[in-house]
């Protein structure tokens, strides 16, 4: 009998031995590369994502130093009212003409946005234009409170860079001119706050930058003061709208230099003013002299302003009489002169005086008074014809009766009411009121001794009145033959 006595196998060992018998044979383990490690891949991302970031840095750094980038910081500095960042964007060039001053500098800059920032409600560059290697001109559209403008800037390359690498440019601010005119007599004026001396009585040009300006006409007893807003934002000039006003105690002084200088022209003998200095005429020639009486207020209406180069006139309406004897008349003949005057004013910083007076034309209407109505005018007339009828004399001064012949012992006789149809008119142009109307008058007289009797030769009639303020005034009465 056999015995077989197997001996017992460890399983690790054998499970190797049938797998190591099983298996084909077994490749020889290779080391990574470099690359291929982990480590090293995370570094490389990283280089590469630097890199980008580099690239992208420093193309938002260059587009922030260009041209129309400079154009867009200083809009939105002047919107904001920053004049440090805007003043940092700009150089300023000469002005394009001779001035008187110059205002134009970083302080100027500071004072003008103080004074009011430029109506820019929003904007948008257009067009980038490159002139040369070192000049480029930037176009713009902007919104204002007046709709959308156009706009252009020139912008220079300077010889500076950014960080050593990024171009320095600047916007060539070209300096507006302002006309100012200051009236004589004036006190000066300054623009945002500075003083600038500029000559009464004639244009002067200031230089200032293309911005909102507040110019302030400094005032005197006779002048008020004024301020004047001017939005020179991207213009290269204008005249500044200044309308010089006196005060009520300048106008009371221009008041007076008119009437003052209406006393003078009445002292004028000749019927029609030949010195220039004075406006009345009665419009017609006679022989010898009179005398000249102003009837009325000639300020009443008056109004004083200033003309292109700042002279100070008073234009007004004005009434006078003139007193004349006439050969054969018996008694003062009178005649009307009336109409609108020009007075021009000389004014120093405490007084006004009138230096000429002229006719002038073309004048606001003049407004009829409530007291000068038609029968009043009409009562004044009615009394006129008794006085004229009651006169002893072949012609009788400021009366329209008329005989033609030799005549003595002659006494009138008024027949019916003159007034029955008259018509009264007012001149709005002189200030003068006409009545119209027909009258009819009996006369008995001597003729060589012989009496004889006979009518009125005129038989129509003008009469001129004028309103004095409180009340009408007849000057006198005309005849004609009808």
């Amino acid at each position: 009998e056999m015995n077989a006595e197997v001996q017992p196998v460890e399983s690790s060992t054998a499970d190797a031995v049938i797998v190591d018998a099983l298996s084909p044979a077994a490749t020889p383990a290779v080391r990574p590369q470099i690359w291929q490690q982990r480590r090293y891949q995370v570094s490389a991302l990283l280089a590469l994502v630097a890199a980008v970031g580099l690239v992208a840095a420093n193309n938002l750094l260059a587009r922030q130093y260009t041209p129309d980038a400079v154009v867009r910081q200083y809009l939105s500095a002047l919107q904001s009212g920053d004049a440090t960042i805007a003043w940092n964007q700009v150089e300023v060039s000469a002005p394009t003409a001779p001035v008187v001053a110059t205002l134009t500098d970083r302080a100027a800059f500071q004072a003008a946005l103080g004074a009011g920032k430029p109506d820019i409600k929003a904007f948008s560059i257009t067009s980038t234009t490159n002139i040369d290697a070192s000049t480029a001109s930037v176009g713009f559209s902007y919104d204002t409170s007046s709709g959308t403008k156009e706009g252009k800037f020139i912008v220079q390359r300077s010889g500076e860079t950014h960080f050593g690498l990024y171009p320095v440019w600047h916007l060539v601010i070209t300096p507006a001119l302002l006309q100012i005119t200051l009236p004589k007599g004036s006190n000066g004026v300054s623009i945002d706050g500075k003083a600038v001396a500029l000559p009464p009585g004639a244009q002067s040009t200031v230089a200032v930058l293309p911005l909102a300006h507040k110019v302030q006409f400094n005032g005197t007893p006779i002048l008020t003061s004024q301020t004047v807003a001017v939005d020179a934002s991207f213009s290269f000039g204008q005249p500044v709208a200044f309308q010089p006003q006196l005060t009520p105690a300048g106008l009371a002084k221009a008041k007076a230099a008119v009437k003052a200088a209406f006393a003078v022209c009445a002292q004028q003998t000749s019927p029609n003013a030949d010195s220039g200095a004075c406006p009345q005429t009665i419009g017609y020639s006679i022989s010898g002299s009179g005398n000249w009486k102003v009837v009325g207020d000639p300020t009443q209406d008056m109004v004083v302003s200033f003309d292109k180069d700042m002279n100070a006139v008073a234009t007004g309406h004005y009434q006078m009489t003139f007193a004349f004897q006439e050969s054969g008349v018996q008694g003062v003949q009178h005649s009307p002169g009336s109409g609108g005057y020009s007075a021009a004013l000389a004014l120093t910083p405490d007084a006004v005086t009138a230096a000429s007076i002229q006719p002038a034309d073309g004048l606001p209407a003049l407004a009829r008074s409530a007291g000068a109505s038609d029968q009043a005018a009409k009562n004044l007339v009615a009394q006129a014809f008794k006085r004229c009828a009651a006169v002893r004399a072949q012609y009788v001064a400021d009366c329209p009766q008329a005989l033609l012949s030799l005549a003595t012992n002659v006494r009138w006789a008024l027949v019916g009411n003159p007034l029955s149809a008259a018509t009264v008119e007012f001149d709005q142009n002189s200030g003068q009121f006409t009545v119209h109307g027909n009258f009819a008058m009996n006369v008995s007289y001597s003729f060589l001794g012989y009496p004889k009797t006979d009518r009125s030769f005129n038989t129509t009639y003008v009469a001129y009145l004028f309103w004095s303020g409180k009340s009408l005034q007849l000057v006198t009465m005309d005849g004609a033959n009808s």
